[in-house]
């Protein structure tokens, strides 16, 4: 069945596969972006694409994104948020504040702000599947990255309370959470890793659309991991 899929964090290395794989499938897929030349990566499928330029950070940014796609497509059925971001090396006694309310609001305000935003039309229709990304960091390795470790934890408790407020309808609320995926930007931050134990985008990408799909209604709340050979 073709469904409304709002994709945010759909410029970025992952968000290009996951995109591709919900145009691919036959949906009617919107991406947010910051500014026009984020959509590079995306450029060959503009014309099966709706781009609408928001920040996940801001709560009007937000509803006017939502309210835009709707508008154009119809109400928001799938939401697969992967904006999120990473800053470690800080132990919590020299944890900077500005780290701190970095990664709260890339990663755990910006979750918050989509689902509440794309809920009511999902309660009003009877149906919806969010995806969050959380990470590995959620529940070990936390060690020097506080801020990013609550926040993902975060990021789990919002899928769970979501899908245990929408526990008696097709509403769901899931996670993947991945441990390093393989990126160019994480290949040149880690030149001595072993990339060969990352998770690939597609793979993740997979486990998204999953979450998204049908055969995913009766996994609430859940915590895929998604850790590579790592």
């Amino acid at each position: 069945m073709t469904r409304t899929v709002l994709v945010t964090g759909g410029t970025g290395t992952l968000g290009n596969v996951v995109t591709r794989r919900f145009v691919e499938d036959g949906h009617r897929v919107a991406v947010t972006r910051r500014a026009p030349e984020e959509i590079e990566g995306l450029s060959d499928l503009t014309d099966r694409l709706t781009l609408v330029e928001a920040d996940v950070t801001d709560e009007a940014s937000v509803q006017a994104a939502v309210d835009n796609v709707a508008g154009r497509l119809g109400p928001i059925e799938v939401l697969a948020h992967l904006v999120g971001g990473w800053k470690g090396g800080e132990p919590v006694q020299e944890h900077s504040l500005e780290t701190w309310d970095r990664m709260l609001g890339l990663n755990l305000r910006s979750a918050f702000l989509c689902s509440r935003a794309v809920l009511p039309a999902m309660q009003q229709g009877g149906w919806g599947r969010i995806v969050l990304v959380s990470a590995r960091t959620a529940r070990s390795g936390r060690s020097g990255q506080a801020g990013y470790a609550v926040a993902k934890a975060g990021v789990a408790v919002l899928a769970e309370t979501i899908a245990e407020e929408n526990r008696g309808s097709d509403i769901t609320a899931n996670v993947v959470a991945p441990s390093v995926i393989d990126t160019p930007a994480n290949r040149n931050s880690m030149p001595g890793a072993v990339p060969s134990t990352w998770v690939p985008p597609a793979d993740l990408a997979a486990s998204v659309t999953f979450l998204a799909s049908e055969e995913a209604g009766q996994l609430r709340g859940a915590w895929l991991p998604v850790f590579g050979s790592a």
